[in-house]
């Protein structure tokens, strides 16, 4: 009776966090109202305990089981797939976890030492506390383990890989059911764990990082098509001038010619064969790229994050990013290919903004003193220079956020974490 109730107990927690996880991670137009996530609770809570309690032949059971749950939760978060594949991939994969390794240790360790206590007490004592005390520390970790899916996320996964790993989470389950009941060696139970564990985290990302990067090859190339065509019109207007310019030379009007080549020359050296691609640019993140591109860098844009609830001023912002744009565009004035990526997502407790550029490698040294007032790698005779980091500094620590400088050969990124208001 004692287990029984522990054992409900515990699946009420499940069916809690697998749902807490989904809507923590969701999008914010894909969360679920309050009403919904009972509704959702109690489906996943009553699915659990009739596969449980009912006299259904395992492991099948436990594979229908799982599925009916990830079909469930694909319906409610429907908007965003991925959203609630994600939540619940990896709350899955934590608990599968944890009750393998509070088994084995139970197994080999608990069940040999003797304290005189029942049966049920052992079980109570030995695996369903140590469970309490593992859910209470996911909740302890849960920014980190918030903001580890919500990067994995901004990625802009598929839904079929995503998918796919899910059901492969579910064969695995399904093997680790067989195993608490044939047995296998320690070793090789736990080198499964871990490299499963491993291999779904680095597929995701894998998949993750060639589908970001094939979208901006395809953004590229639509805006490149577009420069293309707008370039073939100038080309044929340019034959036209050159008729133009033909015709008033055969007519002897030479002092017309001079007034029209000037003309022709002005309008061509401003032309700009920068490209910007977009995804959601908000007007003032867009504003900001716009001198950027002024200066023919290339630009890419994935303005995911929500700027609403910021412990931060709009005019603070701005000056923010645009002395960081700024900085960025200096560092590619020797580059000949120049290009300028912002990316922006939500994370769980406020926005993650990344600016990289393709300029030249920043040495450490530089990177350790670049916020310093005053400090400039470049001749500062008037000593108005150095400044421009400095004073984002200032905003970052005045919004108790975080900011990041990664420096290689190919990229210089500079991230930045700005938190949410505090109610």
């Amino acid at each position: 009776m004692l287990v029984k109730i522990f054992d409900l107990i515990s699946t009420i927690i499940q069916s809690v966090l697998f749902v807490w996880v989904c809507n923590n991670i969701a999008s914010k137009e894909n969360k679920i109202n309050k009403l919904k996530e009972v509704i959702l609770i109690l489906i996943l809570f009553i699915n659990s305990f009739i596969f449980s309690y009912m006299d259904i032949n395992t492991p099948y059971a436990n594979v229908i089981m799982i599925v009916i749950a990830l079909t469930t939760i694909i319906l409610f978060y429907r908007k965003s797939m991925v959203d609630g594949l994600l939540g619940f991939g990896l709350t899955h994969i934590f608990f599968t976890m944890i009750s393998y390794f509070i088994m084995t240790i139970y197994k080999n360790v608990a069940i040999n030492t003797s304290f005189g206590f029942s049966t049920d007490v052992y079980i109570v004592l030995f695996i369903y506390v140590p469970a309490f005390i593992c859910y209470l520390y996911i909740y302890m970790i849960r920014k980190y383990l918030f903001n580890l899916i919500i990067t994995i996320k901004s990625y802009k996964l598929s839904l079929t890989p995503v998918l796919l790993l899910n059901y492969v989470l579910i064969l695995g389950d399904t093997f680790r059911s067989y195993w608490h009941t044939e047995g296998m060696e320690f070793s090789y139970k736990n080198t499964f764990y871990t490299v499963a564990f491993i291999t779904f985290i680095f597929t995701i990302l894998y998949f993750a990082k060639i589908r970001d990067k094939a979208r901006e090859v395809e953004m590229l190339n639509a805006a490149l098509n577009e420069k293309m065509v707008e370039l073939k019109k100038i080309k044929h207007d340019y034959g036209s001038e050159i008729s133009s310019l033909y015709g008033l030379y055969q007519m002897g009007k030479v002092d017309k010619i001079g007034g029209m080549l000037k003309d022709i020359v002005n309008r061509y050296q401003g032309l700009n064969t920068a490209v910007k691609v977009t995804i959601g640019a908000t007007p003032m993140v867009s504003s900001i790229l716009d001198m950027a591109v002024s200066k023919g860098i290339d630009v890419i844009v994935n303005d995911d994050g929500d700027y609403e609830n910021l412990n931060i001023s709009d005019n603070d912002l701005l000056k923010l990013l645009s002395n960081i744009i700024k900085n960025s565009i200096e560092a590619l004035n020797t580059n000949e290919n120049k290009i300028i990526k912002f990316k922006s997502y939500n994370s769980y407790d406020g926005i993650t903004i990344t600016i990289m550029n393709n300029g030249p490698e920043i040495p450490p040294s530089v990177i350790n003193n670049m916020f310093n007032p005053g400090f400039s790698t470049k001749e500062n005779i008037t000593g108005d220079r150095g400044y421009g980091l400095n004073i984002v500094k200032e905003i970052i620590n005045k919004c108790n956020g975080k900011i990041f400088v990664d420096s290689n050969k190919d990229w210089t990124q500079f991230k930045i974490e700005i938190p949410n208001k505090v109610h």
